[in-house]
């Protein structure tokens, strides 16, 4: 029986579309890199998903490490020096047989050196780099006090300042920055905080949209530090006074990640925090970010349209970069023109024209629209609508035959028809072109790791709208490792889909209040945060706790 393709069996898994596959084998045929950097370079598939389907294409079982608690038998009889060199962490051992997942199960001369070492027979599973790389750290951090390569810096940094030797290079303050930045990659930190005061400098991650403590700096090296990163964001080192913005490009486990840099200064020093913008840890499908059945279904209606103006709602990091970047997926770009306008450009979108807005050299909003429309655009994307000029030439395009995409600030879907009219747009003009509003928030799920089910009392149902006799798999979590003892691992999307139909769009063009708006919008079909959130947590995603956060103003 011949191999499958590994592009048929992401295509089968849902990961990807043929038409996706298309454009990945093109690029292949440009740049000669194997299939699945290709897709991990083109933002169309993660690192997990393309493991399990190297390991399906090899016929081996994958393992979700972050799941699997490791043997420590079976870590005894295999050398650190061993696993890290060769990437395969031991998971368990048994009848004479070391079982280990690799980060390439294909691998047969690393096979063959552990069976040589230990003497045993090997059996090879499947994982995703990253995990196998953080299984690894996990296995072997207790088998010695070394010193971690962070203190070795810092010990380093500390030295070179109390050096009376100027012309000393801050290799110190190079390593801190580095083992920080790797830190927060290997933790899925989506922000870094470099916060200084009188005594220390605190370093904080924010994960799952909650500020974790990381490590502490001592004070004096928050100068050099700071130059460090300014260095990598091609800032001025000299200036300390007024806010800078920079980006980098860091180079990290044969991937690069995009970093976004803003320094502002206070009483204690330069405050510095990162935006990290891994395009290798996001799927960027609408199965992916939390849409489902009737919200996934009215979202692709909208996008098959000719023509139109789709919104994104929500409050600053609630996702609606990401929606907008999943919706434009979803398009055969092949057949279609498709520029964008965006500040920042967070990910690549293949066969996509994408433009950086600056402001300081007159590249504005506005001025990219009306250059975009000279340029023969299918499909426009406009980042943000900031302002009335910007809105009013997005709907202009929508009017005149595009398919515009957009982010704006409000609570919920509802209320975009309100922002847009404060923005000056006439009302038969929003009725005329807006097509669809999808609202957003980021909830936290329950970390698996310490998740346990419960009964509720009837005023924790009550004070989130449920009845005191709801049914359903209600859960929370105790706190363990994994997840810094929250209770929460990992984020999805809470959804409030508004389809704009000939009813609404004449309650729109009449101008109507926003309670009549919103009982149009019910009547037809919508879904509100609260009852979203209720039946997430009915079934078991989110806590009670987490539905009276994230539903609290409705």
């Amino acid at each position: 029986m011949a191999k499958r393709k590994v592009g048929e069996l992401l295509v089968e898994a849902g990961v990807i579309t043929p038409a996706q596959v298309e454009i990945a084998l093109a690029e292949q045929a440009r740049t000669g890199h194997k299939l699945g950097r290709v897709l991990l370079d083109l933002g169309l598939a993660t690192e997990e998903s393309i493991s399990r389907a190297l390991a399906s294409q090899s016929g081996v079982e994958h393992y979700d490490l972050e799941a699997v608690e490791l043997d420590p038998e079976a870590v005894r009889l295999v050398p650190e020096e061993l696993a890290r060199r060769r990437l395969f962490v031991p998971i368990r051992f048994e009848n004479g047989t070391i079982v280990v997942a690799m980060a390439n199960p294909a691998d047969i001369l690393a096979t063959d050196e552990l069976e040589r070492v230990t003497d045993l027979c090997v059996s090879v599973a499947s994982a995703s780099r990253r995990q196998v790389q953080r299984a690894i750290d996990r296995a072997y951090s207790n088998r010695s006090k070394r010193e971690s390569p962070l203190e070795a810096a810092i010990r380093q940094a500390m030295s070179e300042l109390e050096s009376d030797d100027p012309t000393r290079a801050h290799g110190g303050s190079i390593g801190i920055v580095e083992e920080i930045l790797a830190l927060a990659f290997q933790r899925d930190a989506t922000d870094i905080h470099f916060e200084p005061d009188s005594k220390v400098v605190r370093v904080r991650f924010r994960e799952d949209g909650s500020l974790i403590q990381g490590p502490t700096l001592p004070a004096a090296l928050l100068a050099p530090i700071v130059a460090r990163i300014k260095i990598l964001a091609q800032l001025d080192i000299a200036e300390t006074r007024i806010p800078q913005d920079g980006k980098i490009r860091f180079p990290f486990e044969r991937r690069t990640i995009d970093l976004r840099v803003s320094t502002f200064p206070s009483v204690d020093g330069e405050s510095v925090v990162i935006r990290v913008l891994d395009r290798g840890r996001e799927v960027l499908s609408l199965e992916n970010i939390g849409l489902q059945g009737r919200q996934l279904a009215s979202l692709r209606g909208a996008v098959a349209r000719p023509n139109g103006l789709i919104l994104a709602a929500g409050p600053t990091g609630s996702g609606k970069t990401t929606t907008l970047y999943a919706l434009l997926r979803e398009m055969d770009n092949t057949h279609r023109k498709v520029i964008t306008l965006e500040d920042p450009v967070e990910y690549d979108l293949p066969l996509a024209t994408q433009c950086q807005i600056n402001e300081k050299a007159g590249l504005t909003f506005a001025a990219g629209l009306r250059s975009i429309l000279r340029h023969d655009p299918d499909v426009i994307l406009v980042g943000e609508m900031r302002d009335q000029e910007t809105a009013g030439m997005a709907f202009r395009a929508a009017l005149t035959g595009h398919l515009v995409f957009s982010t704006i600030h409000t609570n919920d879907a509802v209320r975009s028809v309100s922002r847009l009219r404060e923005m000056e747009i006439e009302p038969f003009l929003i009725a005329s072109c807006l097509a669809s509003v999808s609202a957003q928030r980021l909830v936290r799920l329950v970390c698996p790791g310490c998740r346990y089910e419960y009964e509720p009392r009837p005023e924790e149902l009550v004070a989130v709208g449920l009845p005191t006799d709801a049914e359903g798999c209600f859960v929370r979590g105790k706190g363990c490792e994994r997840c810094h003892f929250t209770g929460a691992r990992g984020r999805a999307g809470l959804f409030e889909v508004m389809e704009v139909t000939p009813e609404l769009a004449r309650a729109i063009a009449r101008n109507a209040d926003v309670d009549e708006l919103e009982a149009e919008a019910c009547a037809a079909g919508l879904i509100t945060f609260r009852q979203e959130a209720q039946r997430r947590a009915c079934a078991g995603d989110i806590s009670l706790e987490e539905v009276a956060k994230v539903t609290a103003e409705f």
